[in-house]
């Protein structure tokens, strides 16, 4: 079986040019709109100067604030820019028309503007026409996702880089692409995956400057040597390694560790002794049997249940000779059954 060899390259940003929930978080996007009390519908959306950049940018997930009209900051749940509103997560508190909102990405989301591509040697990606965001209109679902390996810093403290603390980012949307070498793009982390999953006390650095982009297969990326990023120093370049050594490890955690240790569907070989302590329950769909094999005659079938309960014996041929009897054995032939009791 052969397996994709990951590619990667170097991404470089500017603190001015890095948006999150902490950095630059109210001049990212600026909006006027409507709101009438005791509901989550914001109506009349229009653009308001001040922000970087326009309603093209808004997603659901995003952070918007308007405290004159809700009692805390909201999350935008739905879109329809079609009819200039949007849905958020409570309902305003007051009625008010023509009134400036800020939207900011939430917590684990971050959007990078005029990021530079830089690739040591050559190969894949080439330049920004080989990496496509996972929500893009373009992106092909039989290529291979791209992300991001990024410093990290703490909450509250955006632009202070912890040294040897990394995360790994999914690039979900590229936003524009200013040249074959420069782009506007999102990358959010993910609720689900192990991987990918942000801390609650970490951020991605704002004063970091230097990302590796990579390749994700089986919800993991690559590392390499320093000198082949470029840029970043050799941490960066093995940053990868960070996230997914304990999400991998994670998974193979025995149930009493607190980790799932064989929630798997699909097939599994198992070579060697297998002890399983308590119940144990096997599952059959109606065109599945359960098989017990000869190890050395895999082709053969000992025992087998088939998907309508019957359980079946191989039976023993004149070739295979008489087994040894045992208390409560039984064995048969093409034509006979035979029981193992104690001698009378």
């Amino acid at each position: 079986m052969a397996y994709p060899t990951l590619q990667f390259a170097r991404l470089s940003y500017g603190t001015a040019d890095f948006y999150s929930d902490e950095n630059n978080q109210n001049a990212f996007i600026r909006i006027n709109a409507d709101t009438t009390s005791g509901s989550p519908i914001i109506t009349n959306v229009g653009e308001q100067a001040g922000g970087a950049f326009t309603t093209t940018e808004l997603k659901v997930g995003m952070t918007l604030v308007s405290s004159g009209e809700f009692a805390s900051d909201v999350t935008i749940i739905a879109l329809d820019l079609g009819s200039n509103q949007l849905t958020v997560s409570a309902n305003a508190t007051v009625s008010a028309t023509d009134q400036v909102m800020r939207v900011r990405p939430s917590k684990g989301m971050y959007f990078f503007a005029s990021a530079s591509f830089a690739k040591v040697g050559t190969g894949e990606p080439s330049d920004l026409r080989d990496i496509t965001g996972s929500q893009d209109a373009d992106y092909d679902s039989n290529e291979l996702k791209w992300g991001i390996a990024a410093s990290l810093a703490a909450t509250g403290s955006v632009t202070q880089t912890v040294s040897g603390l990394y995360g790994q980012y999914e690039i979900t949307d590229i936003q524009s692409r200013i040249s074959n070498t420069e782009m506007n793009f999102f990358a959010t982390a993910s609720d689900s995956i192990p991987s990918f999953i942000e801390g609650s006390g970490s951020q991605v650095s704002a004063g970091a400057g230097t990302l590796m982009v990579s390749q994700i297969s089986n919800n993991l990326m690559t590392i390499a040597g320093a000198s082949d990023v470029g840029g970043g120093g050799q941490g960066l370049a093995l940053a990868a390694y960070q996230s997914a050594v304990g999400s991998v490890f994670s998974t193979l955690t025995s149930g009493s560790g607190g980790g799932a240790a064989f929630p798997h569907t699909g097939s599994a070989q198992i070579t060697g002794s297998l002890g399983v302590t308590g119940s144990s329950e096997i599952l059959l769909n109606n065109t599945e049997n359960f098989l017990i094999k000869n190890a050395v005659s895999p082709t053969q079938s000992l025992f087998q249940i088939d998907d309508e309960g019957v359980a079946q014996f191989r039976a023993r041929e004149g070739s295979d000779g008489i087994p040894t009897a045992v208390v409560g054995g039984l064995y048969y032939t093409t034509s006979s059954a035979f029981l193992g009791v104690d001698g009378v």
